[in-house]
């Protein structure tokens, strides 16, 4: 999850730094471009504003539209086709979710210090639950993703169970079972665990990461027509977020072009993960990411709202942690709701997009 530093150049005008920011940043975190493509973009745009003698916006237009336009015209499809709805390569999902879990780690460490002071008592509850909540963060951020865009649908589904069960299994250890102090640990020791946490992100190779949950499809791909086949529909529905009809349709079209045509899927439509970028890479792809956002924004949102009237409730001015949590309430629920409403925006977008292209179409 590292990436090196490169010179940027020297803007003449106000608002081209704003732009190659910004510029930079959609890049970035939605088409994640080889190393040094930014660099060079950049180069060559502020050759071409001093030369037009003109700013940025002016010349080449908003930086999201010509990121978008750069991605498609100089990243390869074999690079993009590793890509999901996110964005993100095989791998990079992972080493995100150590690094979040650690600083929710290390927050939690201070807050707790904060309240409790310096040494906190601990039982086996406390300490067995602690260590499932840095599980349960790395799984639901990390590991979910990762095996969904990797397109092992079976593996996901008995993850996200075993989620389900360790969160039940979590709330019951800090909520049913009586605690009796063990060992009293001092408050900073979460920071180590989180720095360790994060450190790890920071320096996993996200290809290493990616081939853990890849495994042999990271390099090899299908051997026969049929598993060609049910790799397109699980690459579909996992990686780009078609619904299972619209997978399973898109698998039979291509059989029967197979049968009308008796070649064999590679050498017809070329590699698969290539291939079920072709078909993904339409309009609709932002309207399906969208969809794929929507539970977990109102899974947030539904807990923030609950957080909130907790916290309404039950006031607790002496204590940090009420204070903690009304801290970062409204900006929770701020940044879901805005969130769940660029959601909702994006698939109404895309219906209308969807029914103006049947209404027009012969």
């Amino acid at each position: 999850m590292t990436h090196g530093t490169e010179q940027r150049p020297a803007w003449t005008h106000k608002d081209d730094e704003s732009w190659a920011a910004q510029f930079e940043l959609a890049l970035v975190y939605h088409h994640n471009p080889p190393d040094g493509l930014v660099a060079e973009v950049l180069a060559e745009v502020h050759e071409i504003a001093a030369e037009a003698g003109q700013p940025l916006r002016q010349v080449v237009g908003e930086p999201k539209t010509y990121a978008d336009t750069v991605a498609a015209e100089r990243i390869s499809e074999t690079r993009r086709s590793a890509e999901g709805l996110d964005g993100a390569t095989a791998g990079g999902r992972f080493t995100a979710g150590l690094v979040l879990a650690g600083v929710q780690t290390a927050l939690f460490g201070l807050v707790l210090w904060m309240s409790d002071g310096f040494w906190l008592s601990a039982g086996w509850p406390e300490l067995t639950g602690a260590a499932l909540l840095t599980v349960l963060s790395v799984a639901v951020s990390g590991v979910l993703p990762e095996l969904r865009a990797a397109a092992r649908l079976r593996a996901w589904r008995f993850s996200l169970a075993a989620v389900c069960v360790l969160v039940m299994a979590t709330a019951g250890l800090f909520t049913a079972v009586p605690s009796r102090p063990l060992m009293e640990v001092p408050a900073p020791a979460l920071f180590g665990v989180g720095g360790l946490l994060a450190v790890a992100g920071f320096r996993l190779s996200e290809e290493r990461a990616g081939r853990w949950f890849l495994g042999r499809r990271a390099t090899a791909e299908p051997v026969g027509d049929d598993a060609w086949l049910a790799r397109l529909e699980a690459l579909l529905r996992g990686r780009h977020g078609y619904p299972p009809a619209a997978a399973a349709r898109c698998r039979e079209e291509a059989r029967d072009h197979l049968r009308a045509s008796g070649g064999g899927a590679a050498e017809e439509f070329g590699p698969v993960e290539v291939y079920a970028l072709r078909l993904a890479d339409t309009p609709g792809r932002k309207s399906r990411s969208a969809r794929a956002h929507l539970i977990p924004a109102v899974a947030m949102c539904a807990i923030g709202l609950r957080w909130g009237y907790d916290v309404l409730a039950h006031p607790e001015p002496g204590s940090v942690w009420f204070w903690a949590k009304a801290a970062v309430l409204p900006l929770g629920v701020w940044a879901w709701g805005s969130s769940l409403l660029d959601i909702v925006s994006a698939m109404r977008h895309g219906t209308r997009k969807g029914t103006a292209r049947r209404h027009h179409s012969p």
